[in-house]
């Protein structure tokens, strides 16, 4: 079932159940009322007929100047008292409390015949100072009852009256027919305003709807415009928040499904070179009946340098792998010791290449996993031989920055980069110069590993450079806490 369908059952449900609710309350209220009326009329009819039938016994026992009257004098007087000359016109009975036998009565047949009206006078107690009022359907009729005991001539005896409150029982079931036409006519009434109305209300949500089915289709381009109530407002600008972010997630997936497509095909053109030279010289060594020793060596040295290059780039590869889920051991690092094993290491390599490297560190202690931080400044270094030239310098420096943060650099006075080259320089397998980065060993990995493992220790990662003049690769990452 749908929304609209719901709210408009519900709705319509509650009101029209809210409308019996209070008609019942009103029809129960007014009915009360009146039959508490009726009560007291009652009440007023039956002192009257006791008083009557007391003050008839005192004159007649006084007229016959007899000291009491026998019980059939009383019974003799209550039948003319109450029903006389007009008998059955009112409806009384007098019984006797002994046996509860009718003494005299009038329209008290039917009455006295109901099952219900003798269990109830087997259950009364007299009482004189009290009168209960009980009501009987006598037939389609209801008969409101007034019982109490009186003693007259030294009997007791139970005096009960009756009246017809049928008027009131019908007025009942008119006043709930009429309610539950009413009831009919406005529930159709109600449900035609209440149907407009929820359509009217929730039209902005079939609006929605139709947004969100494009937004699944994938058109994330396409946004909500807001109108309607407050809620649905909130609910487009909250659909617009999410296509949003949707469309940047996509990008960024398409994104990330391209540089993976060509990281593939990168490291597949990678592998291949490589593995083509030591086949093909490989292959001559075997099939090559004079090796000269010139040319064994040279046969020989190709393989050796190719296998190099094919170690170098799957330790590279496994480096970069391992990273995301290496957990690393972060402690406090002296940057001045780690520049002092960088010096020591690269001494032969930069002795091979005719270059120089300056180092310049304050006194700094960083939160860090050592060899992780050693292997990216290895890297910085390494790119910055391959980017040197004989005779060139090649500085690493360290220095406080701002907010308990310090600033690591590496820089050379090699070829330098253009700014497309420095947006471009983290992606793996990009190389600025193919041939002299392929005849240097590089693959074009290791600026790519050195930003995973910055962000590894939350640091971050520039380039700046210019071409003819050197480029510069700075780190800014976090001091220790002091102790």
């Amino acid at each position: 079932m749908k929304l609209w369908q719901n709210i408009f059952l519900s709705s319509l449900l509650l009101m029209i159940l809210a409308i019996n609710i209070v008609s019942a309350a009103v029809l129960s209220s007014s009915h009360k009322m009146l039959l508490e009326r009726e009560q007291t009329h009652a009440v007023n009819e039956y002192e009257f007929f006791s008083a009557s039938f007391s003050n008839a016994v005192i004159y007649e026992r006084l007229r016959a100047d007899e000291v009491i009257l026998s019980e059939e004098q009383v019974a003799e007087i209550a039948s003319e008292l109450f029903f006389g000359r007009e008998k059955g016109a009112n409806r009384a009975a007098v019984l006797s409390a002994d046996d509860r036998k009718l003494v005299a009565g009038s329209g008290f047949d039917q009455i006295m015949e109901l099952s219900e009206f003798g269990d109830y006078l087997d259950s009364y107690s007299p009482d004189p100072d009290t009168c209960q009022i009980r009501i009987f359907p006598v037939g389609k009729a209801h008969m409101m009852t007034v019982t109490s005991s009186m003693t007259v001539e030294g009997n007791d005896y139970i005096v009960i009256t009756a009246l017809d409150v049928s008027d009131i029982y019908a007025m009942r079931d008119r006043q709930r027919d009429f309610v539950r036409k009413v009831s009919i006519i406005s529930a159709g009434i109600v449900s035609l305003i209440l149907l407009i109305t929820v359509i009217i209300l929730l039209r902005p949500l079939s609006r929605l709807n139709i947004y969100t089915k494009a937004i699944a289709g994938g058109n994330y381009k396409i946004r909500i415009r807001k109108k309607g109530s407050i809620e649905f407002r909130e609910l487009s600008g909250n659909m617009n928040i999410m296509a949003d972010s949707i469309q940047r997630n996509a990008a960024r997936l398409e994104k990330i499904a391209e540089d993976r497509q060509t990281f593939i095909a990168n490291l597949a053109h990678e592998m291949k070179t490589p593995l083509t030279s030591i086949l093909g010289f490989g292959d001559l060594l075997r099939i090559k009946k004079n090796v000269t020793d010139d040319e064994r060596m040279e046969y020989a040295g190709v393989i050796v340098e190719e296998t190099k290059r094919l170690r170098s780039l799957s330790g590279k590869l496994m480096e970069l792998v391992a990273l995301g889920g290496t957990e690393t051991e972060m402690k406090p690092v002296a940057l001045r010791e780690i520049f002092r094993d960088l010096e020591t290491a690269f001494s032969p390599q930069l002795s091979k290449n005719g270059l120089t490297l300056y180092t310049s560190c304050e006194e700094i202690t960083v939160n860090a996993d050592e060899e992780l931080l050693k292997s990216l400044l290895s890297n910085l270094i390494e790119n910055a031989v391959k980017a040197s030239s004989e005779g060139k310098r090649i500085a690493l420096n360290a220095r406080h920055s701002d907010e308990g943060r310090c600033l690591i650099s590496v820089t050379d006075e090699g070829i330098g980069m253009s700014q497309e080259a420095i947006e471009k320089v983290f992606q793996p397998f990009y190389m600025v110069d193919k041939s002299r980065s392929r005849k240097a060993g590089g693959a074009g990995l290791g600026l790519a590993l050195c930003e995973k493992i910055a962000s590894v220790h939350g640091a971050e990662l520039s380039v700046t450079s210019e071409i003819g003049k050197g480029t510069t690769v700075s780190l800014l990452m976090k001091e220790a806490d002091k102790q």
